[in-house]
């Protein structure tokens, strides 16, 4: 369905009801959760009148809108890359936006730019993941530190009321970050994989530094740094600091740290890392697998190299909208015979359970 900026506004709102319902069911508000599932009604009825009258207003193109089935949406899409004038069609299929001034990717193309994201290393795996279509919203999470057991319920028997288990409702909202790249106008005219190649790899290694940046400062955010003078020290903090609850565990250091470690024996004179037999190209310690990031993305202050253990999926988590947005203005180059292409996505990061990992700091000999 096309809708417009007045239909799109009303979906997001009743979306982001739908979302403060669910987590309010979770945290046992009962009455609150009714109220806003009243509203969430009303509102569907009032989406429904509003986009029924808004497509009886289009009838007068609606043959063309038909016709869009058979129109190539990835020729389409870069044909509106370069400002080559469009039908009705093409133009239903490949914009979006109040007024037609967004291109909509084709998900092909979304996923060939996504699998060249391979190549450069993510710290988004070791986080938890909130995929959402909003820009706006909230989960809730229970603090493990107050979970309880099941309640045994009896047929007839009320449900019993709990006040130990703390549910925490954590807000998000997506924000844009993207980045502008001169293309020349000849290689824009090459829709068989030069272009999206070239722009994949110049995006995702930017949008990788960037998933990456933010996630270590939120990694870093609030927490009472340990220090740790060697990895005997390490592993005693592996012991006794971190819930054995958690059975993700994931150490996270950056060269320095990792060389640091990588050359440590014990008293036996036996290496402290274990090679990893799911991938040889890592090691691990106490069995945990260590995820080494370059000391530029990760840096190490004077010689404090920083090290990030426990379960970091629980502690941090990733929202993320999974949409991409590309445009194009040969404006700006001009004179150049060069069109600028400008590349978008949306996200958040967030805090969850911050108990569940540490945020420690290993004295090393930094490498120069």
């Amino acid at each position: 369905m096309i809708v417009n900026k007045e239909l799109r506004e009303l979906l997001e709102k009743i979306n982001n009801k739908k979302t403060e319902a669910r987590n309010l069911l979770a945290a046992n508000k009962l009455d609150e959760a009714k109220n806003l599932t009243d509203e969430v009604k009303n509102l569907q009825k009032e989406f429904d009148v509003k986009s029924a009258l808004y497509e009886a207003e289009k009838d007068a193109v609606a043959v063309t809108i038909e016709n869009k089935g058979n129109v190539d949406e990835v020729k389409t899409f870069f044909k509106a890359l370069r400002g080559e004038q469009l039908t009705e069609a093409e133009n239903a299929l490949v914009t979006g936006g109040a007024n037609g001034e967004n291109l909509i990717v084709p998900q092909d193309i979304q996923t060939q730019i996504k699998e060249l994201r391979r190549q450069y290393k993510s710290a988004k795996p070791l986080v938890g993941y909130y995929p959402t279509t909003t820009l706006t919203g909230s989960f809730v999470y229970e603090d493990a530190s107050t979970a309880t057991e099941l309640t045994n319920f009896t047929d007839g028997d009320d449900i019993p009321d709990s006040n130990e288990p703390k549910f925490v409702n954590v807000p998000y909202t997506v924000k844009d970050y993207g980045g502008t790249l001169p293309v020349s106008n000849r290689l824009l005219q090459n829709e068989d994989g030069g272009l999206v190649a070239y722009l994949g790899k110049w995006f995702n290694r930017k949008a990788v530094r960037t998933e990456n940046k933010k996630i270590f400062e939120k990694l870093k955010a609030g927490k009472t740094v340990k220090s740790l003078a060697d990895w005997k020290a390490l592993k005693k903090s592996l012991n006794i600091d971190l819930d054995p609850a958690f059975v993700d565990i994931v150490i996270i250091t950056n060269q320095d740290g990792f060389d640091h470690l990588d050359e440590a024996v014990d008293e036996q004179g036996r290496p402290i890392l274990q090679p990893n037999p799911a991938d040889a190209t890592k090691k691990m310690f106490k069995g945990y697998s260590i995820e080494v990031f370059s000391n530029t993305e990760l840096p190490t202050v004077v010689d404090k190299a920083p090290i990030i253990y426990g379960s970091t999926q629980d502690g941090v988590t990733f929202v993320d909208r999974n949409t991409l947005q590309i445009d194009s203005s040969e404006h700006a180059a001009f004179k150049k015979n060069q069109t600028m292409m400008r590349v978008i996505e949306q996200f958040d990061v967030i805090d969850a359970d911050k108990a569940a990992y540490v945020y420690g700091e290993m004295t090393v000999t930094p490498t120069v």
